[in-house]
């Protein structure tokens, strides 16, 4: 299980030069991943019961999603170093799915796998904080890092599905050592986050945290707590996302133009080809031909629902979106079904799951994240919650709403006896 806790932490290091190095064909990381899945075939083998895989929504529509982006790539296929194959990438989240849904078969692993990605993402952010602090000098305060994340928009991508895990974590009653590492993790990431100053990232995060908001008991406690926790770090930081929303310089106002080119392109694709798509990872390279000849701008889509239309076709589109919803609903289910009953850890755990995935959806307007391990890893992970819900949990929560519409009945009935007596 240990390499499988490695493979999460070193998923948002994208560009390290450990483990984003290239031996041979693969890179450090696939090296790991092909261990997680020998361990989790032998892993599979000793189980007493064999593993749901399909027993969700999401993960059968996962299975229809990467079948329409492998047709994608081959019927429309441009050659490119296979190692930089957007296909690769969607094979080693099929394994991803293979792997997660095969181990994280306990509670004790579920919250082991949850609070190494929190920490991986705080490390991560370390990394942003040291290349801000090295790059100060040279370009100023407003230098957004992000060389060994890939980039800040990914970067918060990642974070945004951690944080609200973090937060939920950090107000459960349970060892204190914990509640201090999710506090300690919350505030690197955020300042990362703040130093990163993705305009997208900081609407999903805010999204994000006014639905942790809204799903908590002491609401007007919590949002204190969260103001008290962003706000200072977005105000006070020379380079926030807050001030590029509100101040934005001449390469923001290009950035901004340069979407809206991409995003015009995009829909241009999706017109002309609204079923089968452009190809997948064709939208940079015929992008030319879809834009304004006078923009010249050459870029990916910035925006996942356009570049997922434009290169899969609309159905595509639709199979993502479905998994996204049916994630959601899995984990709304849970929730609910724990309310009241059961391990509050696991209600902690889908409601934070919850959170990530609104804020990250939110995000994902304004970057192409659908690449990110993090996004899929916590997609999995929802996957997994059902069949780690106690088979008794929910009952005390229903016996108790009987009982309530019982007792209710009983005195309906009696009003109307004494009224009809009066």
């Amino acid at each position: 299980m240990i390499l499988f806790y490695l493979l999460v932490g070193v998923m948002p290091l994208s560009n390290h030069r450990i483990w984003g190095a290239v031996v041979g064909d693969a890179t450090v990381f696939k090296y790991v991943g092909a261990l997680c899945v020998l361990y989790a075939a032998l892993h599979l083998s000793a189980r007493r019961n064999f593993p749901s895989f399909f027993a969700t929504w999401q993960a059968r529509l996962f299975a229809v999603f990467f079948l329409i982006a492998t047709i994608s790539y081959f019927a429309h296929y441009v050659p490119r170093p296979w190692e930089f194959s957007p296909l690769l990438s969607y094979a080693s989240f099929l394994l991803l799915f293979f792997v997660t849904l095969t181990v994280v078969d306990s509670l004790r692993r579920l919250r082991w796998v949850l609070l190494v990605a929190i920490g991986s993402v705080a490390f991560a952010s370390l990394y942003m904080i040291r290349e801000w602090q090295t790059a100060l000098a040279v370009y100023g305060p407003s230098y957004r890092p992000g060389w060994v994340v890939g980039d800040p928009n990914y970067f918060t991508i990642s974070a945004l599905l951690c944080l609200p895990l973090a937060f939920y974590l950090m107000l459960e009653r349970r060892s204190l050592w914990e509640r201090w590492f999710c506090l300690g993790c919350l505030i690197v990431t955020l300042a990362a986050v703040t130093l990163g100053a993705s305009r997208g990232g900081f609407l999903g995060l805010v999204v994000a945290f006014l639905f942790v908001v809204w799903h908590s008991r002491r609401r007007l406690r919590n949002l204190a707590l969260v103001s008290a926790l962003v706000l200072p770090l977005s105000f006070a930081s020379p380079a926030s996302p807050v001030k590029r929303l509100l101040h934005p310089t001449h390469s923001d106002v290009e950035a901004e133009g340069n979407r809206l080119v991409a995003w015009n392109a995009g829909l241009g694709m999706i017109r002309a080809h609204p079923l089968a798509g452009i190809g997948l990872d064709n939208f940079k390279i015929l992008m030319p031909l879809y834009a304004d000849p006078k923009a010249r701008v050459d870029t990916i889509a910035h925006n996942v629902y356009v570049e997922i239309a434009a290169e899969m076709g609309v159905p595509g589109l639709l199979v993502f979106l479905a998994i996204l919803y049916f994630s959601y609903h899995t984990l709304q289910q849970t929730s609910r079904r724990l309310q009241g009953s059961g391990p509050q850890f696991l209600r902690q755990v889908a409601l934070g799951l919850q959170a990530g995935l609104v804020g990250c959806a939110v995000a994902l307007f304004f970057v192409s994240g659908q690449y990110q391990k993090l996004l899929w890893l916590m997609v999995f992970l929802s996957m997994c919650l059902p069949s780690l819900v106690p088979v008794r949990a929910g009952r005390a929560t229903d016996q108790e709403k009987a009982r309530r519409w019982t007792d209710s009945s009983g005195w309906r009935v009696l009003r109307k006896r004494i009224l009809k007596e009066l």
